[in-house]
């Protein structure tokens, strides 16, 4: 049943069906944002916008890893935002009717989180009625997207081996 339950998460990203993603998670599911510890969305409540923002976002889907055991998975794919590439690996706790009841998610490289972080922020804050907020998030993720890109550009390749 593991692997049916990861299908359906893979089918639901590749081809933005919020109802089918919902449809995979338990009533009550956890999900533990990428960006920080402090937030975590409970619920199809607090879900679905989520996802609507992410199904917005994303482009380019392909998962390449689908592995673990009957109660825990761990699926990895790599997709765009915008002009930044990202990986994304999702820890998924499984109970044992098949729905999903926690999602730890991780994304790398830097510039990807950040994007992500510029995309999803601002949007999920509107979906939420706080247009404060999202204004907030849209003009502090800039300058650090600035930066980071302009770091991952030209200050990292300066550390790395020499050839």
């Amino acid at each position: 049943m593991s692997t049916e339950t990861t299908e359906r998460y893979r089918r639901a990203l590749e081809t933005r069906d919020v109802e089918l993603a919902l449809s995979g998670f338990a009533p009550d599911v956890i999900v533990h944002s990428p960006l920080t510890s402090r937030v975590r969305f409970t619920g199809h409540a607090e879900l679905k916008p989520l996802l609507e923002v992410a199904y917005t976002h994303l482009r380019d889907v392909r998962f390449h890893t689908d592995t673990g055991d009957a109660t825990t998975r761990v699926v990895v794919y790599t997709a765009r935002i915008g002009a930044e590439e990202i990986e994304e690996a999702a820890v998924l706790k499984i109970g044992e009717d098949g729905l999903i009841t926690e999602v730890t998610l991780f994304v790398r490289p830097l510039p990807g989180l950040v994007a992500l972080m510029d995309a999803f922020g601002p949007d999920i804050a509107r979906r939420n009625g706080r247009e404060f907020a999202a204004r907030l998030l849209s003009l502090a993720a800039k300058p650090l997207l600035a930066m980071v890109r302009m770091g991952d550009r030209r200050a990292v390749p300066l550390a790395g081996p020499r050839g």
